[in-house]
C-alpha cells in the first residue's frame, strides 16, 4: 500500500508553499466516476489507479500529485517535488490534479458506461480554492486544462467545464471559503471583475504593449474578437 495522505486545503497550501510551480494541470479521471465512490473508499480507489499506472502503464509512480474526490477530500499521490505524468512537454514544474468523475456532456464523447457527473458541491469548491491559490501566487495563466496541452486530442477535464467561468469563480471565492457551492446556488454567484485594470501579474507586459502600440490599453480583461487578436499580432511584428 502506498503512503497516500488526506490533506485539508489549508494544510495542502502550506505544503505547496515549499515548492515553486509553473502550472496547475487539471484533469478528470473519466473512469472511475462518481458511481465508483462509496464515501469511504478513497484509498482503495487511489491504490487502484496507482496499480494501473505502475503495473500497466509502467510508470514509476501514480501519475498525479493529488486526487480530488466527490466529497472534496484531497489525497496525495506522486511526491510534489517529482514531475508528474500529466501533459507531455509541460510536466516540468507542474502540479497535476485528477478530479474523480466524468465531466463530459452526454453525447459529446464516446459513451461512458460508468455514467456522467457534474462538478458541484464540495468537490467544486475545493478545486476553485486550489485554483485561487495558483492565481494569487502564479497568475491565472498558470491554470491549464489537460486539453490545452500541445497535441492533446482529449476533452479532459470535460466538455461540461468552462475554464473562463471557473477562473472567475475562483478569483471571487474568498467570500465563500466556508460555504460549499451547491448546484442550485452556482448560477447565482455574481462575478465582479474590474475589466478596466490589468491583473498585477500582467501589469508590466500590458503597459509595454501600450507603449509599443500593440493595444490602446482599454478593457484589458475583455474577451477579444478574432480580428482584434490578428490586429495585435500584426502590430507586434512591426
Amino acid at each position: 500500500m502506498s503512503n497516500f495522505r488526506k490533506l485539508p486545503i489549508e494544510t495542502l497550501k502550506k505544503e505547496l508553499d515549499r515548492y515553486k510551480f509553473k502550472q496547475l494541470h487539471i484533469h478528470h479521471t473519466w473512469k472511475p466516476t462518481h458511481r465508483n465512490f462509496k464515501g469511504n473508499n478513497h484509498t482503495a480507489m487511489q491504490q487502484s489507479m496507482y496499480n494501473y499506472h505502475v503495473n500497466t502503464n509502467k510508470w514509476s509512480n501514480i501519475a498525479q500529485h493529488l486526487t480530488l474526490f466527490p466529497d472534496g477530500i484531497w489525497l496525495t499521490g506522486r511526491p510534489f517535488g517529482v514531475s508528474p505524468a500529466s501533459i507531455s512537454g509541460w510536466n516540468s514544474g507542474a502540479l497535476c490534479v485528477e478530479m474523480i468523475g466524468n465531466f463530459d456532456k452526454p453525447g459529446s464523447q464516446p459513451y461512458n458506461s460508468l455514467g456522467y457527473d457534474e462538478l458541484e458541491g464540495e468537490q467544486k469548491r475545493q478545486i476553485l480554492l486550489l485554483m485561487k491559490y495558483f492565481i494569487d501566487k502564479y497568475g491565472e495563466n498558470s491554470i491549464k486544462f489537460h486539453k490545452e496541452g500541445p497535441g492533446v486530442g482529449k476533452t479532459c477535464p470535460g466538455t461540461s467545464l468552462n475554464k473562463y467561468a471557473m477562473l472567475q469563480e475562483a478569483k471571487n471565492i474568498s467570500n465563500t471559503v466556508n460555504k460549499p457551492i451547491k448546484k442550485e446556488e452556482a448560477v447565482k454567484v455574481e462575478v465582479k471583475v474590474d475589466i478596466t485594470k490589468p491583473s498585477k501579474w500582467a501589469k508590466e507586459e500590458w503597459e509595454q504593449a501600450i507603449k509599443e502600440g500593440i493595444t490602446d490599453g482599454t478593457n484589458p480583461k475583455g474577451i477579444p474578437t478574432r480580428e482584434q487578436v490578428v490586429s495585435m499580432i500584426m502590430r507586434s511584428r512591426k
